[in-house]
């Protein structure tokens, strides 16, 4: 009886696991080399130290992309390339400056940064009165002669009763976007935006600002909270005031860059795609580790867990570096074309580019089918954490490949503290966190395990 028991046992053992066994085990595994390796944690402490303020099409995005190409090289891809786009070549010059005075003397130096894309200042700066407002809209109220000459200063902290601060951030986003271009219809000589920022410190945090409607372009820049509080008080205690602008950037002709792609081909289906990735440009002010130098490294990441752990796509796995998501999206836009003009087929596209703070899910963009199935695959990770599958937008530069039907998803994590770095000189590796980034690193590849052995339909 004692041998039978034996033999029935070791039957049980070695037959094959079930699906269902083999993506638990999976999940352990991946998070398990993901949370005790150093590896994905130090290769972004080498790109945010050897380029940071990599925007595209600057000296620093060069350095950035054969980085990134050379690291993947040396990794067991089958093949890694770069895929040209043409690029704006938008230069900050030198450091700006500004100040504030109220009697002409004085000087309160306060921390700004020119908005990107913005246009220069004259050689000797902009010294005018400044006007307040807390929207666009408010300001298109406005006598356009009390703004004539002036400098806009848009003046609205971001809500903080959000616990979603991308909310908050949206809101706002627009007087920095668009508020040079309004303003200079009133005949505004320059603006100023409050700081995109949940924190009071003392760094400017920039980003994209355009100019769409109007022939006059006049600069833009923002300026810290911190010191927005100060300005705050200065004008409510004198209206009169001055401020100083000095700004140097300068648009140079278009140049070519790059994607950076790596490809582990499939077993099975090898015409069929999946793409990871994330974005490696960064603002001129920022080493870019939260945006997004993390989501890129956490997208390398997963074919580094897939290695580690032999495991063997069904489906083409491509690792992409897209360049230019900050200033035009030239790089994600250059991928969908090209993948729609050769007829590839995408199974699924994920992107990290929420900053790699604990993550909490999947934001999906995906049929209602689509949203079903992977809300299926939610036990595998609520041991740690991520419990989220929701429907929403995926990634700006996956985005592009919603043209041609493709189910796309994008990392969510916690964004209590994501503003607080974005876009600003406070975006280190030294504030992300190695077991946050890990956990989002492992979630990424465990999703696309499950899409690459079971699909996505019903």
């Amino acid at each position: 009886m004692k041998h039978l028991l034996l033999i029935f046992s070791a039957i049980i053992l070695f037959q094959p696991l079930r699906a269902q066994d083999k993506d638990s085990l999976m999940s352990t595994q991946l998070f398990g080399e993901a949370l005790n390796s150093n590896v994905a944690y130090q290769q972004l402490f080498q790109l945010c130290s050897i380029a940071p303020g990599r925007l595209a099409g600057t000296p620093e995005s060069a350095i950035a992309i054969d980085f990134m190409f050379n690291l993947m090289k040396s990794m067991p891809f089958d093949t890694v390339y770069k895929q040209p786009c043409m690029v704006r070549k938008w230069i900050r010059g030198n450091e700006e400056e500004a100040w504030f005075t109220t009697d002409g003397d004085n000087k309160t130096n306060i921390n700004i940064d020119v908005l990107g894309g913005s246009v220069p200042t004259p050689e000797k700066g902009i010294l005018a009165p400044v006007i307040v407002f807390s929207s666009i809209e408010e300001m298109q109220k406005a006598n356009p002669a009390t703004i004539k000459g002036k400098i806009v200063y848009f003046n609205r902290p971001m809500n903080q009763n959000y616990y979603i601060t991308f909310r908050a951030y949206g809101e706002n986003a627009s007087m920095r976007v668009y508020g040079a271009d309004e303003a200079s219809k009133f005949g505004a000589i320059a603006v100023v935006v409050r700081s995109l920022n949940t924190a009071t410190d003392t760094f400017p945090h920039t980003g994209i600002m355009r100019y769409k409607t109007s022939d006059v372009r006049i600069p833009g820049f923002a300026v810290s909270t911190a010191d927005a509080d100060v300005l705050d008080k200065a004008i409510a205690e004198n209206p009169g005031l001055k401020i100083y602008l000095k700004c140097s950037c300068i648009e140079y002709a278009q140049v070519q860059s790059y994607n950076v792609i790596g490809e582990i081909k499939g077993s099975v289906f090898p015409a069929r795609y999946i793409s990871v990735g994330g974005h490696l440009d960064s603002w001129f002010n920022s080493s870019g580790a939260h945006d997004d130098g993390g989501g890129c490294i956490q997208s390398l990441e997963v074919a580094r867990l897939f290695f580690v752990l032999g495991y063997k796509p069904q489906n083409t796995i491509r690792v992409v570096m897209f360049i230019d998501e900050e200033m035009e999206q030239r790089g994600g836009r250059a991928y969908a074309n090209n993948a729609i003009a050769n007829g590839e087929k995408h199974v699924f596209a994920l992107e990290s580019d929420r900053g790699v703070t604990t993550p909490t899910g999947f934001s999906i963009d995906a049929s209602e089918s689509v949203l079903q199935k992977m809300e299926l695959w939610k036990k595998y990770f609520e041991a740690y954490g991520i419990r989220v599958f929701e429907k929403g937008g995926s990634g700006v530069d996956v985005g592009f490949l919603k043209q041609a039907g493709v189910p796309l998803a994008g990392l969510v994590t916690e964004s209590q503290r994501y503003f607080e770095f974005h876009h600003s000189a406070n975006d280190t590796w030294q504030n992300v966190n190695r077991r946050e980034m890990q956990l989002g690193s492992a979630a990424m590849a465990l999703l696309i395990y499950l899409v690459d052995q079971h699909g996505l339909d019903k």
